[in-house]
């Protein structure tokens, strides 16, 4: 047989391309004269050999003719003919196309998911106009960085006296109570001008927008846009327009509807509704309010405004322009406008600011999640890749064939390209549907806990079609095209003998380094989705500074009410006694603000003298027993008193943090400081009185996040009045919390059945629900499912690896048993080769970790380079799985004995 084959090997180089017709004819008969002596060889009679060697030599030029025919079809046909043979490929090794299939949907799924999301935070086009509006700022022409908002009368002049816009809206946003049972859901609302739907360049879904009446300050004309998700869920009811909605205590008449998915100026959230800017005055909360002056005041800058640029009207000419009106406004009313200077900037899709925004940061988190999420398609190419030359080993007999019979490589390798492709659009369309499946868990757990509706849609866009197709494409190359150029490559003797391994020898050669590629990248995950669980695990563990144990939080509005600051005051005071009387009820305070919240308020402060330099704080009204109830300790002077909770005195206690940054190491007591008004040229106002330090306590920190404490200034609550106020309760120990939540409840109930009551919880229930802990905890769980992914299918390939090697050395092994090998030696010598692939891409993964870790760290706070647990965790996982996965054909290796080797032969 050997001599038979010998002989096939000759006509195969005879049929060879590029050679004289007359020598390769030549050549043909002769080997068909040795084609007929083997034949007689084996048995058969002269005029039999002869017939079975021409019907041999015959199927060979057909073959050899059918390549030639291809070479000459268009592109199409062979396309056509390609596409065809590799579904004839699924259909021969459907469990091999399904394994390739679904790790190339995991792969891609995870970037469908992750583009989803960036896609919706930068790409996807916006409703009408809005991505084509640019903000309007003003600040004072000595200070760059002084923005501030617009009073309602400069947007007037603005958009009646200026040539600069097509359209120019004005908008601020309040916080409003809905019924929600026998408690109050606090949501965000849009107070808007009367031609904001107009500027953005959008159509209601149904009824009408606002009237110019409706806008005018004062007005109070009750009337509501709401979301398209409202009428939806009525069942687009008929008369869905001209029904009510309450709002805080006022019914309010719908008069429209807001197209679906509308979000606004901005892209991902938006409002739940949208009133006119004349219930300004009667909606705004206190917060938004800038001095509380009314709408109609010059004074009470609380507007934010954008607009669309005319035609032929670019950025830097509208500025020019609006310089002119600059100074035209300060010329008119120098009180208000001394040296603002009116300028424009493109308006930030994720962000609404008095001040200028970029998506900058937008843009740097999807400049890390992509990357992360390519490194799992890349791990899994590289997995395909493997055993696709795996595979090709028992195709190589069939690609010799199709190379000595005249087809061309490059004929083959577009052949096993479009194989590989059509796996890949197979892995990608699957891909698309787990990326669907897997948004629409993050859209609806985003959207419980976020105090604006998201507007992001989880099924796949234009965007997102197309960036998966080339997620596709690229995956295509990266598994599909070296393995065709490897097994395309012309070594037709050899694989005709089957005697050499074709793809690396014993070490496994590009199979060995597609591993190593693995191992390097899998750790690089694993220490990501390590760093971002820790960071996650330590913010769930986290408490601002003071302890969580048997403290309980209320949160009430009597602003949504309607009350006025006298009635709030007083209705404050009495629920504070009710509290402090309950048995059981350590010590009861109030305060304006909850550390570790959603909503921060800030305040300039400065020590009294006229050369301060002013320093940001956050700034919390309190009440007496307000640090003894959350357990924080005076480190110097004393807390507010009962009676300050009454009066207006000039006193405040900052925290040790505030105290070094104005006064070093300076005895803060007694000291003087003021608060700064930012708003520049309207007077002093009653809180930018001096204030005299009478107590310091240690300093907590507002979010998760932060390392150390932020500076704080506390303020008692009689100098200062919020509608919105947060009680904390200190119960004894052993207290049953929900005899004690029911009872806080029937305490409130009593003080006033119609206060809005907007939070009843325990304090550790309020810290787990927070926005920026869900942001982390995603973060790590989508960091650590990479790492999870990384991690099998570098455990497969490590697996897959060698399984090939130790069967590709099964009659080395059978040898060296034969000549006296023991098990453990076969053992030690596969395990051996595994440990050095493995810890060679260890050695190339750390490097990249440690880059990872250092990038995670300048983008994201709490992120630690080089932790200690995950730096030694996560290798180590890794080199327990790739053990485990030597481990298994290591123990079947030393199972061979030498008759397997005989085989082999």
């Amino acid at each position: 047989m050997k001599a038979l084959r010998s002989i096939v090997l000759r006509i195969f180089g005879a049929l060879g391309i590029g050679r004289p017709e007359s020598r390769v004819n030549e050549e043909m008969r002769h080997h068909l004269d040795l084609l007929a002596e083997e034949h007689e060889r084996h048995g058969l009679s002269p005029e039999e050999a002869r017939q079975a060697a021409q019907r041999d030599f015959g199927n060979l030029v057909q073959l050899r003719e059918t390549h030639r025919e291809q070479r000459g079809l268009p592109f199409l046909d062979t396309l056509r003919q390609d596409v065809l043979y590799a579904l004839r490929m699924w259909r021969r090794n459907p469990g091999f196309s399904a394994v390739v299939v679904i790790i190339l949907a995991v792969g891609i799924g995870a970037n469908s998911a992750m583009f989803t999301f960036v896609n919706a935070l930068l790409f996807r086009p916006m409703a009408g106009h809005a991505g084509e509006l640019v903000g309007v700022y003003s600040h004072n022409r000595t200070r760059a960085d002084s923005f501030r908002s617009f009073s309602y009368p400069n947007y007037l002049d603005i958009r009646d006296r200026s040539d600069v816009f097509d359209g120019l809206l004005a908008h601020t946003f309040a916080l409003v109570g809905f019924p929600a049972g026998d408690m109050t859901r606090r949501a965000f609302i849009e107070v808007v001008s009367s031609n904001y739907f107009e500027t953005i360049g959008v159509q209601l879904a149904a009824g009408r927008p606002f009237s110019a009446e409706e806008e005018r300050p004062g007005a109070n004309i009750r009337v509501a846009i709401t979301g398209y998700d409202r009428w939806r869920d009525s069942g687009f009811s008929s008369s869905f327009i001209g029904s009510t909605v309450r709002i805080n205590t006022e019914d309010f008449t719908v008069i429209g509807v807001a197209p679906p998915r509308f979000s606004g100026t901005t892209a991902f959230v938006s409002p739940e509704m949208w009133v006119p800017l004349g219930t300004f005055d009667t909606i705004v909360n206190d917060i938004f309010k800038n001095n509380g002056a009314g709408l109609g005041s010059r004074s009470n800058q609380g507007l934010v405004v954008a607009g669309r640029l005319r035609k032929g009207i670019d950025v830097d000419s509208a500025n020019l322009r609006l310089d002119a009106l600059s100074k035209q406004l300060e010329e008119a009313y120098p009180a208000d406008n001394r040296d603002q200077l009116l300028t424009v900037h493109p308006l930030s899709r994720v962000s609404i600011s008095t001040e200028p925004a970029s998506d900058a940061g937008v843009a740097i988190l999807s400049a890390v999640i992509m990357p992360l999420s390519g490194a799992v398609l890349l791990i899994a190419c590289f997995n395909i890749a493997n055993m696709f030359l795996a595979r090709g080993s028992s195709r190589k007999k069939e690609l010799a064939i199709r190379l000595a019979v005249g087809g061309g490589r490059r004929r083959i390798v577009r052949q096993l390209v479009t194989e590989a492709f059509m796996l890949a659009l197979a892995g990608a369309g699957v891909g698309l549907l787990l990326g669907y499946a897997t948004m629409n868990i993050v859209v609806s757990s985003l959207t419980a806990i976020m105090p604006l509706p998201v507007q992001m849609e989880a099924r796949p866009d234009l965007n997102v079609m197309l960036v998966t197709a080339g997620f596709a494409i690229l995956s295509t190359f990266v598994f599909g095209l070296v393995p065709a150029l490897k097994l395309s490559k012309r070594d037709v003797v050899s694989d005709l003998k089957e005697s050499a391994d074709a793809f690396g020898g014993r070490s496994g050669g590009i199979r060995t380094w597609l591993v190593v590629g693995q191992i390097a990248v899998c750790l690089m995950l694993m220490v990501a989705g390590g760093l971002f669980a820790r960071v996650a695990v330590q913010a769930a563990g986290a408490d601002p500074g003071y302890r969580y144990d048997d403290l309980f939080l209320v949160t009430v509005d009597s602003g949504l009410a309607d009350y006025d600051e006298a009635h709030g005051r007083t209705l404050m005071r009495d629920v504070l006694d009710r509290f402090r009387s309950i048995p059981g009820v350590a010590a009861a305070g109030m305060n304006s603000q909850v550390p570790f919240g959603e909503f921060h308020e800030g305040q300039p402060v400065a020590r009294l003298g006229a050369d301060a330099t002013p320093q940001s704080v956050t700034f919390t009204i309190a009440s007496s027993d307000y640090f003894k109830t959350l357990g924080m300790p005076l480190l110097r002077g004393r807390e507010f008193t009962s009676a300050e909770d009454l009066s207006a005195a000039r006193v405040a206690v900052m925290d040790e943090p505030l105290a070094r940054l104005l006064f070093g190491n300076e005895d803060p007591l007694g000291q003087m400081i003021r608060m700064v008004d930012r708003s520049e040229g309207l007077g002093p106002r009653e809180h930018t009185a001096p204030r005299e330090i009478v107590g310091v306590v240690p300093g907590i920190r507002d979010e998760v996040t932060d390392e150390n404490p932020r500076p704080h200034l506390y303020v008692p609550a009689g100098s200062s009045y919020r509608a919105s106020m947060n009680f904390y309760l200190r119960s004894r120990a052993g207290a049953s919390e929900s005899e004690m939540l029911n009872t806080i409840r029937r305490e409130v109930r009593a003080a006033d059945p119609k206060l809005p009551v907007l939070d009843l919880l325990t304090m550790r229930a309020f810290h787990e629900r927070g926005l920026v802990l869900w942001a982390l905890r995603a973060a790590g769980r989508t960091l650590s499912t990479f790492g999870i992914l990384a991690l099998v299918l570098a455990t497969v390939g490590v697996y897959g690896l060698k399984s090939y090697l130790v069967s590709r050395r099964t009659r080395e092994i059978g040898i060296r048993i034969a000549l006296g090998a023991r098990p453990e030696d076969i053992l030690w010598l596969v395990l051996r080769d595994g440990a050095r692939t493995t810890i060679t891409g260890l050695l190339i993964g750390f490097p990249l970790a440690i880059g990872l870790a250092m990038l995670l760290r300048g983008g994201f706070v709490g992120v630690r380079v080089l932790d200690p647990l995950v730096m030694l965790l996560a290798p180590a996982l890794l080199l327990g799985a790739a053990a485990v996965a030597t481990y298994v054909p290591a123990r079947r290796a030393t199972r061979v004995t030498p008759l397997d080797a005989l085989r082999m032969e």
